[in-house]
């Protein structure tokens, strides 16, 4: 299967201020939740698309191109919010 390869934001510097209180350091968890919740769905849609091709599924079938267009469509949306997190 060919597809351009990408890297997901390594969000591994976001740290809980305290544990019991749950304040972040950063002013925008929300939507370091939300990068943290695409990337977990894009991750998933990924996966899924290879297991599709890889069960001998055509690369030019239906399903396989409607699951290739919802996952571009994923990808769009995460890197539209990292530049407006910027």
């Amino acid at each position: 299967m060919a597809y351009l390869e990408y890297r997901l934001a390594d969000n591994s510097g976001w740290f809980s201020h305290d544990v019991t209180d749950q304040r972040w350091l950063s002013k925008r968890p929300a939507k370091l939740a939300s990068l943290f919740h695409l990337e977990e769905e894009i991750q998933f849609m990924r996966n899924r698309l290879e297991q599709m091709v890889q069960s001998g599924e055509a690369m030019t079938s239906e399903s396989v191109i409607e699951m290739s267009m919802l996952l571009d469509h994923k990808i769009n949306e995460y890197m539209n919010l990292v530049q407006k997190s910027r």
